[in-house]
């Protein structure tokens, strides 16, 4: 499936979510992440955030580390782009895929909720990115010209 010309395999992206401790799914156009954490132990549950994207992989290591002290660092870690719009997590089954992650916990206090609320966050993160678009605050438009260039 092509994607702003990138091509993007759902079936490998769906497979990274089902098998990765540390999902780290990412919106550029939003500079926001869904962290995903699936680990787990007697005393802490997995956990789901909206995060400020990080500048790097090693950066977001660290930040998962500062985040979950009391967790060993994770085996596997998948780094996935989302270009698309938050809406296609649903239609396209990737969100179903993420919740379903968190029915196999055992644990009352799984973030169910707290996924709901990060993408409810990235809906109206993305609703203002394009009211933005539209009315050029903190774009620049296609047909906007400086004045100073026109003389």
């Amino acid at each position: 499936m092509l994607d702003n010309g990138v091509e993007t395999d759902l079936d490998v992206i769906r497979a990274n979510i089902d098998e990765a401790e540390v999902v780290s799914l990412y919106f550029p156009s939003l500079g926001k992440t869904l962290l995903i954490d699936n680990r787990a132990s007697a005393h802490v549950g997995p956990m789901v955030r909206l995060l400020p994207m990080a500048s790097s992989s090693a950066d977001r290591l660290r930040s998962i580390r500062r985040l979950r002290p009391e967790l060993p660092r994770p085996t596997s870690v998948t780094w996935i782009p989302w270009t698309r719009r938050v809406a296609s997590l649903l239609s396209l089954g990737v969100w179903e895929r993420i919740i379903v992650r968190f029915d196999v916990h055992e644990d009352p206090h799984t973030p169910s909720d707290a996924a709901l609320e990060c993408l409810e966050t990235l809906r109206r993160l993305e609703l203002n990115e394009r009211r933005c678009a539209i009315t050029g605050d903190r774009y620049r438009t296609l047909w906007q010209r400086d004045a100073a260039a026109l003389d």
